[in-house]
């Protein structure tokens, strides 16, 4: 028994060393001073949250452990959670072949490496189109221009000099050129159609393969990747134009709780109503994207932080007013709120600065109480 505890407690004591160190410092450092930074305190917390996690589930802290932790605690990757999750259910705890088993499952979606591989497929297949329209256009021109020759010379024959050449035999032997053309034809157009019907399938996959990579299953919204461009494209707007840009970062408050006592599946239904509550809010006319979690990110363009404060206020004051029941028991879940933070593009600054900014005013905010909206660098 004590050498279980042992175990434990040494399995603790690197697990938390472990955390430490990516948060930034380590326990070796607590005598010297740490630089007091919402930026530094925000990065902190998210590790501790995968430290917890991984000790929740009693696993070592290993890379595919973190990458594992990260992608259920903020990841958009829905099947992965639900395969945690029934893991968890039908053994307390995961293990390392557990880890395996589920990255094994989870990780088999559309990649970008994937829609490349098919964009590259797609290419060969117009190329090949191409190459067989030429071939069969040429052949039909050298067939008209042999059938013409052949008929030009026909016509010119001296019936006199040529009486060992029945027209029968002059007829089968033009007969077979078009025969011969036909077929060269036919393998051409057989081989177009084959590469366009190919090519259709290969689009919708193109298609189906672009949406699954710029959205989050849950939400239906754009995902982090997708806001990626929205965000690099609007700063290139806003800095040409000369004018203003603004950024919000809102997170559901206690949204764990609700997690934790009503099941993941009503908490995903939270994120589901929150997503649906927002878009509706940015009308179309804002890029609204799910950043993570329980995250949500919203590119304002032509809004200062002012506005985009005014205009999150709203969306969060409005959403606080309802009372939510979980659908599945009946029971109360209660107000449901976020809390946000918003930052204005400052050109002199780089992009990056500007999420930055935004998500140091919202850990003001949640640090304030919640359920309210801050504007970094006002109090």
């Amino acid at each position: 028994m004590a050498e279980v505890q042992a175990h434990k407690g040494g399995l603790r004591d690197r697990m938390r060393m472990a955390a430490s160190i990516l948060a930034g410092h380590s326990d070796e450092d607590e005598s010297k001073p740490v630089a007091d930074s919402d930026e530094v305190n925000a990065g902190r917390s998210q590790y501790l949250k995968i430290y917890d996690f991984l000790e929740e589930v009693q696993l070592d802290p290993l890379p595919d452990h973190y990458k594992l932790a990260w992608e259920y605690l903020n990841g958009g990757n829905h099947k992965l959670r639900k395969a945690i999750d029934t893991k968890l259910n039908s053994n307390g705890r995961l293990s390392g072949d557990l880890v395996c088993e589920i990255m094994d499952e989870c990780e088999g979606q559309m990649s970008v490496q994937d829609m490349a591989a098919l964009v590259a497929e797609g290419e060969t297949l117009l190329n090949s189109g191409h190459k067989a329209l030429s071939k069969s256009g040429k052949e039909s021109e050298a067939y008209a221009e042999t059938l013409k020759s052949r008929l030009d010379w026909m016509a010119n024959l001296d019936p006199a000099e040529h009486h060992d050449m029945p027209i029968e035999a002059q007829f089968n032997a033009l007969l077979k050129i078009t025969k011969q053309m036909l077929s060269s034809t036919k393998k051409a157009r057989d081989s177009l159609a084959e590469s366009t019907e190919k090519l259709a399938a290969m689009r919708s996959k193109l298609d189906e393969a672009n949406n699954m990579a710029q959205s989050d299953q849950l939400t239906g919204l754009p995902n982090r990747w997708a806001f990626e461009k929205q965000f690099t494209a609007a700063t290139i707007r806003a800095k040409e134009k000369f004018e203003p840009l603004s950024v919000a970062f809102i997170d559901i408050d206690h949204f764990k709780k609700v997690n934790d006592t009503h099941g993941h599946e009503a908490g995903d239904r939270v994120l589901q109503l929150v997503a649906k509550h927002l878009d509706r809010y940015t009308n179309g006319q804002c890029h609204l994207a799910r950043h993570g979690g329980e995250e949500f990110v919203i590119v304002l363009e032509g809004h200062t932080a002012r506005e985009a404060k005014e205009l999150m206020d709203q969306a969060r004051e409005e959403l606080a007013e309802k009372s939510l029941v979980n659908k599945d028991t009946g029971d109360s879940i209660g107000q449901v709120t976020f809390s946000g933070g918003v930052a204005d593009y400052n050109p002199s600054e780089s992009s990056r600065q500007l999420l930055r900014n935004a998500d140091s005013a919202l850990y003001k905010a949640k640090n304030g109480g919640r359920n309210r909206v801050v504007i970094f660098g006002q109090d």
